[in-house]
């Protein structure tokens, strides 16, 4: 055999075994099953990331106010059903009857924490209380220091208390807040009225440093914000029944500009809904109190220090926990 005759007999049967043993290996995959996992978990978390550490600190006192809601969402993995418990995120929140006194649960309710705009309930009590409705409320070029806000208003404008209450109470006014404050005859003055009279309806973890609240250092707990709302719906319906507009229009007059006011609250268009105020800083994180007439009871539910974006969802998971609880049970 020649040499050249001997490597050509080699190659061609290397060629041979080769095509043998990839067909075996192909038989066998067609001929065996693929195994597939079983089941996955799934889980929504809703603590998103923070960004930075005081965020980071916030998100840690959140967790602490958590109750697992009765309500569930479903949803299916692999053709397997699995169930996402939704955490309640506010620290603190509390479920009462604003008629009765009586409350029906809680969490963390003697915590003290920044109410934010809930604060403005505070300054229209004490507005209403020490000046008429026709009191002259002036903006200054000091009230527009603020925070700016969606009210529109401007240096010069001039309205009366009873039509700058509406972007206070609705719009969440930052500047009607300070130019309602700066009419007293010292703004000190007014801000003592504000903590004195928190005390004298039942508020003794109150203070208010500023009538906007945007100081963190206005803070109160649940159960102050529910006295608060045991003394506007037993006393104060005139201010309950402006927190139930869904929007205002302010004619122009000689003394300001046309304005439009829409409320923030996410409750207002709730044909239960008896009134309320919402707030949100970044030391207070969302805070709300509503009240809504279920099964002809005035029932107000007060978050505070909710996640941002979550107050509504707070809520709306109270308000089902207590229908299961205390009314369907």
């Amino acid at each position: 055999m020649s040499p050249k005759f001997f490597v050509f007999f080699i190659t061609i049967l290397i060629i041979t075994v080769i095509g043998i043993i990839a067909g075996v290996n192909l038989i066998m995959m067609n001929s065996t099953s693929i195994p597939v996992s079983s089941t996955h978990t799934i889980q929504i978390d809703n603590q998103s990331d923070r960004q930075d550490q005081g965020q980071a600190q916030s998100q840690k006192i959140v967790t602490k106010g958590i109750f697992l809601s009765t309500t569930t969402l479903s949803t299916t993995t692999l053709g397997k059903s699995s169930q996402v418990v939704n955490p309640i995120t506010a620290y603190a929140y509390l479920v009462g009857n604003v008629d009765t006194g009586q409350v029906y649960f809680s969490s963390n309710q003697s915590e003290v924490l920044p109410v934010a705009s809930m604060s403005k309930l505070m300054t229209a009590i004490v507005a209403t209380d020490e000046f008429t409705p026709t009191t002259t409320i002036e903006i200054t070029s000091l009230n527009m220091e603020v925070a700016t806000d969606t009210s529109n208003l401007y240096v010069g404008e001039k309205f009366t208390l009873k039509e700058i209450l509406q972007p206070l109470l609705l719009s969440s006014s930052n500047i009607a807040a300070e130019a309602i404050a700066s009419t007293a005859i010292d703004r000190a003055v007014f801000m003592n009225a504000m903590s004195n009279t928190a005390w004298e309806i039942g508020m003794p973890h109150a203070y208010f440093a500023d009538p906007s609240g945007l100081d963190p250092e206005n803070h109160a707990n649940a159960k102050d914000v529910f006295a608060m709302a045991e003394y506007l719906y037993k006393y104060r319906p005139d201010i309950l029944e402006i927190t139930r507009t869904i929007q205002a229009n302010l004619a122009t007059t000689t003394n300001h500009g046309s304005h439009i006011v829409n409320s923030t609250h996410p409750f207002v268009t709730d044909p239960r809904f008896i009134g309320g105020k919402t707030g949100r800083t970044f030391e207070a994180g969302e805070t709300m109190l509503t009240i809504l007439n279920i099964d002809n009871k005035p029932i107000v539910f007060i978050v505070l220090h909710s996640k941002y974006g979550y107050r509504a969802t707070d809520t709306s998971q109270l308000i089902k926990k207590f229908i299961s609880d205390y009314i369907t049970a």
